[in-house]
Formats: C-alpha cells, structure tokens, sequence
C-alpha cells in the first residue's frame, strides 16, 4: 500500500475507484480487510457490500460501513448475531450522537462473551464520558479511566494532585502518560505536563509516542526551533507518505511558525502541505483543521465562506466563520449540525453563544449558553464564555460568580485569569486585578520558560492602581456609566471613509476595502500619501518620517486626517455588514468603547471636522510620539491617549458613545488577517 500512499501523497488519482476494485481479487480475509481499512481511511470508494456478503460474520467490515457510509444497520446486525464486541457498536453509536443507544448495548453484557472484558471496559469509558457513575475496571486501563474520572469530575486541579501523590506508583502504560500530557496541555498546567512528561521517559524511554510528546511540549512553548529538530531526529524527512497523523500535524504546526517568521510571510507552502496530509487522513479532525487554517491564510473569504456552507463538520465551519467576520452565517452552519457525542454537542452550544455575541446580541447569547455542565472542564469552558458575555453586558457581579467555580476547579487556565483580571479592572478592585494578572504571568512563564513582556493589560491595570489620574481611569469611568447621547444640529459627519495601509495587500484585505467601499466614498492611504498629505496640512510631517512602526505612523495620520477633514476612518481588519449612516445623524463624533478594558477604540473613528476633541489629541500624539524612542502604539499613540481627551468630552453635546455590542452587531472587528502571524503586526 505505500506505492499508493505515495499517489495520494503527490496529487489526487487518476482513477480513485481503481484501488477498491482490486479487492475483488483478494480471497484471503485478512489481507482483505487490511487493504478496505486502508482505502476507507483514505476516503476512497470500496464495494463494502460486496464484502459483507463475502464474510457476512465480519463484525469489522460492519464497522467500516460505518465509518465510509455512516451506516449502522450492518454493524448492528452482525453484532446481534454474534452476540460479541458490544463495545464497537457502542462507540460507533457514540460517534453519530446515540448516546442513550450506545449506553444502552452495554447495559446487559453476557459474561461469557469473549469480549466481555473489553466491553465492560467500554461501558466504564462511556459511562465516565456520560458524566455517570461506572464500575471499576481492574488494570492499568481501569486506572487510566480512573484518572479520567477525577479530571471530570473535580477538574485539573484534582488531576494535578492525584499526579504529584501517585506518580511513583504509576505503571509503564503509554496510553496513561501521553494521555495526561496532553490534558494538562489542554488545562495549560505546563508545570504538570512536564512532570508528566518526565514520568513517561522514565518508564517507557524508548517509546514512539514520548517523542510526540516532546515535540509537542516543544510546540507549546513556541519553541518551534526546537520541535523542529525532534521532527528531523524521527528521520523520513523525505518520505512524508509514510508519515502517521499526529506527525502531519506537528510538522504543520512548526511549519505556520516557520513561515510566520518571515518578513514576507507567504503561507502557500503551508497550504500544499495540508492538502497532502489531508489525502492521506481525510478523517483526522485536526488535519481538518490546519487545512481551513491554511485556506483562510491563502484564499479570498468570500469564496472561502461560500464553500464553508456546506461543510460536512458544521462546527468546525462555523469556527472559521466567526474568524471572518460572519456570525450569521456560524449560525447557519451550526443549524445544520446533525447530532453528537455530549462533548462536541457541547462545544457547539459554546460556538452558538459565542457568534450571538459577536453579532451584540448578549441576551440571545446567554440564552444559547445555557446551564453549566456537570464535567468540571467542560463546566470552566462555559465559564469562561459565561463572564464574556456578562463583561460584555456591564453585569460584572455576575461575570465574578461565573469564573469563581472555574477558577477552583481549573486554575491554570489562563484566558479564565485574563477574564478575572479585566472583570476586577472594570469593577475598580485594584488589587484583585493585580493578583489575576500577576496569575496568568507566572502560568505564561511556566509555558515559555521566561516572562512575557508587558502588554497593555499590565499597563491599564498599573494606570488604574496609580494615584494620578490615566487612561485606566477614565476607561473604568465609561465602564460604569456611558455618556447619553444628546443630538446636535449643524453639518453632518461627512459621509466618506478613509483607511491606511504599508505593505503587500492579501485578499482578505481587499475583501474589507470592497465592503467598505459599498457603504461609502473611500480613500486609502499608503506610507507616501499619507506623509505628502501630512506634509500639505500639518508640521507633523517629519515626525511621521522619524516612526519606525507601521502601527504608530497610522495612529498618527488618522488622528490629523479626522481633526482636519473629518469623516470616517476604519482599519482594514475591520469588516462592516450592515449600514452605519443613522449612527451619524445629529453626530459630532462616533467613538466605540472597547469591550476589553473600556477604553476608546482607534480602529473605528467617524467626526466632523475641527473638532476640538481630535485636534487636542493631535498635539497629545505629537508630543508623546517625539518624547518616547520606542512606543507602544496601544499606549502612546491609540486607545489610551484617545481615552483620556474623549473622558474630558464626555458630557458634550454631539459625542456618541457606542458600546462594543452596538458596533459588533454592524461590523465585525479585529480580523485575523494573515500578516498579524508575522513581525509585520504591532502585537
């Protein structure tokens, strides 16, 4: 079969049915069903009909008809008849979402079957994935269930204890070590998947899944130098058919940093890649899901959103969505999703909830989230969502009592202690801010082996503690209360967008500019147009020249475009669908305060001209540009200084003050263009 994987490896077949129709010259079963596991897994066609009839008794050529075709029917019959391997039928039940059937194949298993053994230890598994009581299991797979238990049942906390007590106690059994290193990845307890990691080489030194394991810890540490180099030590660098899955996507994974690294990052490669791996395991979720990454990397969303409507994993489908800019149509697609396992049914209640809240609509969004699992990590992902949503709604009492359970039950997540920082900022708990935020860097230090510099969480958080009136100040004051708007007479905001831009322009970049210039008369601005503009209508020319970062050059520009000529001004990555224009009328500005730290947003202006709010901010930027010799564009030249001018404004007639949720449900913001993976973005 390798002369074939190698086929699949360089392009698609010429003949795809060719393969399955060799089978009708195999007489032997073993070699048969070998060779159908092997084209069924490469999603190529196979008479598995005939092959039943062949071997009517073949309880895993039922199973395969599952697997091709979704059917159940064979697999039930031949394990009826059989009256053995419940388990398989249980899983496959499992898969297509029949939970209460697949619990329920298990519920009188006979003792005399020479599977009971195995299908009894199906039925603790699924019992535990049904968050039930389970029988023990004796053996190193009951102890293994018996770790999964705790993880569900009490979280990762209760997982990390239960490692540091029984750790010496532990047998050499492969699938207990990687299985813990990866949940305590997925808790981001790096401190205990390292200890995990340490347990495993101990035991089983030579085993093929401790080098996995390590190129993954490499990989979360973005130290992708380093996965790299394990990679090639597994060797067969040059015969990646040969490759198992797991394989393809580390390589993939180190490949987007690899690429990312680059000045000119150019993610073709990446996607030729995926599309190979993909022929080889069109099955493997996670295959699935570098291959849409590479695509929303490498192609026009448009295209790219249209073909996502029918996309067989409407989950996964409605993730990328809501990456470009759609929550409407991650609704679609999650409409259309048949059933599920509980944890995947789950996961996708998670991605409805969050595109209504990416669309502002908070109380649909609440009422999608729906009551917190039983599972304890399941239950710290819905908290999580639940305190966005309630931060989003100004409800901070609320966003509080949905993080303390999780935070109990998973302290290292660290997005839950980014949340629990940025809800104490807004309630004016100082030191509860500190504490979180001081919390997730040493988790972040756990992860990279050194601290992560300061970002504008820190900063924010700091300026709020100070004593002297600051931009975290007069954020917290918009958190609490949003000026009214008071409507004005007099010219409107005229009716025309500008935007800014350095450097090559991607498809998803010419995709907003489209959208914009539908809505309105649009100008976009270059480093050359922008400084010959600067230069015609400002002494601000030869700062501009002096700022090495595309980020801070922009900031400056549209801060003197809008004081001067007034207008709208939009970042490219964002992405309107819906009209604006009643959000001008009666209008001196439009300013969004952000949904992060309350601050007021710069990717988002629209005022007349002249007003005194921008032309102060103007000499701010000025002077605070030519006084620092490295700036933080967040802070000295967008949000923070813009916060403070617009809190003096606050009460003046003619300021509309949007909350995040209003402007969410006309644009989408912050898009993933391909250029912010590479040192080309500000952050």
């Amino acid at each position: 079969m390798e002369d074939l994987a190698r086929q699949l490896w360089t392009g698609a077949l010429p003949d795809p049915r060719a393969p399955g129709r060799a089978l009708a010259e195999i007489a032997e079963y073993p070699a048969a069903l070998a060779r159908a596991r092997a084209l069924v897994g490469w999603d190529l066609p196979v008479d598995l009909a005939a092959l039943r009839a062949r071997w009517p008794w073949s309880i895993d050529l039922a199973r395969l008809s599952v697997e091709a075709e979704g059917d159940l029917a064979p697999l039930r019959a031949a394990v009826a008849k059989a009256g053995r391997r419940h388990g398989v039928l249980a899983r496959a039940l499992w898969s297509q979402g029949l939970t209460d059937e697949a619990l329920a194949c298990l519920d009188t298993l006979d003792p005399a079957s020479e599977t009971f053994a195995e299908d009894q230890t199906t039925r603790a598994e699924l019992r535990i994935l049904s968050d039930l009581p389970a029988d023990p299991v004796p053996g190193p797979r009951g102890l293994h269930l018996s770790l999964i238990a705790t993880w569900r049942r009490e979280g990762g906390g209760a997982l990390a204890r239960r490692l540091s007590l029984e750790a010496a106690a532990l047998p050499a059994h492969p699938p207990i070590w990687s299985w813990l290193i990866d949940t305590f990845v997925a808790e981001r307890d790096f401190v205990h998947a390292r200890a995990a990691l340490d347990g495993f080489a101990a035991r089983v030194p030579d085993h093929p899944d401790l080098a996995a394991a390590r190129i993954r810890l490499a990989l979360e540490a973005e130290d992708w130098p380093g996965a790299r180099a394990l990679l090639d030590a597994q060797g067969e660098r040059d015969a990646p058919w040969r490759w198992n899955a797991r394989r393809h996507v580390q390589h993939l994974r180190c490949l987007t940093d690899e690429i990312s690294a680059t000045d000119q990052p150019d993610f073709t490669p990446l996607r030729q890649q995926a599309a190979a791996a993909l022929r080889l395991y069109p099955r493997n979720g996670v295959l699935q899901g570098l291959w849409l990454m590479a695509r929303e990397l490498t192609e026009d969303w448009d295209a790219l959103a249209r073909d996502l409507t029918g996309w067989p994993d409407a989950r996964a489908a409605a993730t990328l969505l809501l990456r470009l800019g759609l929550p409407d149509a991650a609704l679609a697609a999650l409409n259309r999703a048949g059933p599920a396992p509980p944890d995947d049914a789950f996961r996708a209640r998670l991605r409805r909830a969050e595109a209504l809240l990416r669309k502002g609509a908070l109380d649909a969004a609440r009422a999608a989230l729906g009551p917190p699992p039983d599972a304890a990590p399941l239950a710290a992902d819905h908290a999580y969502w639940a305190a966005e949503i309630a931060a989003a709604a100004r409800d901070l009492p609320a966003a509080r009592a949905a993080l303390a359970p999780a935070l109990a039950t998973s302290p290292t997540r660290m997005g839950l202690w980014l949340t629990a920082a940025r809800v104490a900022f807004l309630a004016g708990e100082d030191a509860a801010a500190t504490e979180a935020l001081a919390r997730f860097r040493a988790l972040k230090t756990d992860q990279l082996g050194a601290p992560p510099e300061d970002d504008l969480r820190d900063l924010i958080a700091r300026d709020a503690a100070s004593p002297q009136p600051g931009p975290g100040r007069a954020a917290r004051a918009f958190a609490r209360a949003l000026p009214a708007f008071r409507p004005l007479g007099g010219p409107p905001i005229p009716p025309r967008i500008a935007h800014y831009w350095e450097g090559p322009r991607s498809a998803p970049l010419d995709r907003s500019l489209r959208a914009w210039a539908r809505l309105y008369p649009q100008r976009l601005y270059d480093a050359a147009g922008a400084r010959d503009w600067l230069a015609a209508h400002t002494d601000l020319a030869p700062l501009f020249d002096r700022l090495t970062q595309p980020a801070t050059r922009a900031d400056l520009f549209r801060v003197a475009l809008i004081a001067r000529e007034g207008g709208l001004f939009a970042d490219l990555d964002e992405y309107p669908r819906a009209a604006l224009d009643d959000w001008l009328i009666g209008a001196a500005a439009v300013l969004v305060v952000e949904e992060g730290h309350a601050t007021i947003a710069n990717n988002f202006l629209a005022a007349r001209p002249g007003l005194p709010l921008f032309a102060r901010l103007q000499t701010r930027l000025a002077r605070t540009l030519e006084a620092t010799p490295h700036p933080y564009p967040w802070w000295h030249s967008g949000p923070a200084p813009l916060t403070l001018e617009a809190d003096r404004d606050r009460d003046t007639p003619g300021l509309r003050f949007l909350p995040q949720p209003d402007y969410d449900a006309r644009i989408a913001t912050n898009l993933p263009f391909p250029h912010k993976r590479g040192p080309g973005h500000w952050r």
